[in-house]
């Protein structure tokens, strides 16, 4: 943690006036090229994807940032994702717009895109899907009346689970052939298109921008990495490198009051479970009987840190290190009422994405050699 913290201070010198002096507004140019779909990406219909024959390769293969589409949705807008080839043959993965209310979380991933752009080469491949549902961000952008009472595009229909339960059991991997999550309903596309862009590309980290309503909670949080069978790996570097993100936002102005940097600070999130001793059982929170309907299900953050052990040995990985931000506040900075406020949260915006490109996109608590798990007789 030491030599963490001493190449954070490091970086902290040499950004802070830069940072101080960034726009308040996104950047409205982009560079970099447009390209078509990979190919094995073809639609029978907007709602239906095909990925057969889509590689790894195809995913990854540019030398210059580049911007494509993953699929279209039910209301034909485009999924698209952007790749940042790297300077190491390491993969990262950044998702927003989980949840198509949190705009605030859009804006981050849309910012962080532009800074790619414009900045220093990344040290990981970086992928990042700045909204993987659109159509509910449109509902929540389009909606006049008691959006963030009603969570006004959180779901995609009234009788959809929450996009961020729909993940396959623990350990298990996602089969095209059979897309239904733990407890057995159909994944959404979106989600199916994004669990295949995972098997595929096996990223050693992955990061969900994410915001919440009670800005006390929110800040940069680490799932517990296990093995398949839920066995706790340590979680000592992946608290760190939370830590750091969370200092970052802090020491430009940021709000991350969630990590509890001043006391006694913590990546971990308040609603999970406590942090295991590596060697011993871990428990997650989907194991709670609180979580009923459409909350009940395995997150994406328990099920991309635990490992996969498969009969089929490319349906194996090892466990994801990730990490989950929380942005304080769902709303986007343009929909706060007074010039203040909107210049606070946009300077906010900034720094979020500063952060993770600054410390989860660099070489900060880079990944040793992993095995991936012995194949296994599964079902």
């Amino acid at each position: 943690m030491k030599k963490l913290h001493f190449l954070a201070t490091l970086f902290l010198c040499f950004t802070l006036a830069a940072t101080a002096q960034e726009t308040e507004t996104l950047f409205t140019t982009t560079t970099g090229q447009d390209a078509p779909a990979p190919a094995g990406w073809q639609f029978a219909s907007n709602t239906t994807i095909n990925a057969v024959g889509l590689t790894k390769e195809a995913l990854l293969s540019a030398t210059q940032p580049q911007k494509n589409v993953l699929l279209y949705t039910a209301q034909n807008q485009p999924v698209e994702y952007w790749y940042f080839p790297g300077t190491s043959r390491k993969n990262a993965l950044v998702i927003g717009g989980m949840h198509g209310s949190e705009l605030s979380a859009v804006e981050v991933a849309k910012h962080l895109v532009q800074q790619l752009l414009q900045g220093q080469k990344p040290y990981y491949n970086v992928l990042v899907i700045p909204v993987l549902f659109p159509d509910n961000a449109r509902a929540a952008m389009t909606c006049t009346k008691d959006r963030l009472q009603d969570n006004t595009g959180r779901y995609t229909t009234e009788s959809a689970a929450d996009p961020n339960r729909q993940m396959p059991a623990a350990g298990q991997p996602f089969l095209l052939q059979q897309p239904v999550d733990a407890v057995q309903r159909e994944i959404e596309n979106e989600m199916k298109a994004l669990l295949h862009v995972i098997q595929l590309v096996k990223p050693e980290r992955l990061l969900s921008i994410h915001a919440i309503r009670d800005q006390g909670r929110a800040g940069v949080f680490a799932d517990p990495r296990t093995t398949c069978e839920g066995t706790a790996l340590g979680f000592d570097s992946d608290e760190d490198l939370a830590l750091l993100m969370a200092e970052h936002i802090q020491a430009f102005g940021g709000t991350c009051r969630g990590n509890n940097l001043d006391q006694a600070p913590t990546a971990l999130y308040y609603l999970d479970p406590a942090i295991a001793p590596a060697g011993q059982k871990q428990m997650r929170s989907y194991q709670s009987p609180l979580l009923q309907g459409k909350s009940r299900g395995v997150s994406l953050g328990t099920w991309s840190s635990t490992a996969v052990c498969h009969n089929d040995g490319s349906l194996s990985r090892p466990a994801i290190r990730t990490f989950t931000v929380e942005f304080p506040g769902y709303l986007a900075p343009a929909e706060y009422k007074t010039r203040k406020e909107q210049q606070r949260y946009q300077r906010m915006v900034t720094v979020y994405a500063d952060a993770i490109r600054q410390y989860f996109l660099q070489a900060f608590a880079v990944e040793g050699p992993v095995f991936a798990p012995e194949p296994f007789a599964s079902n």
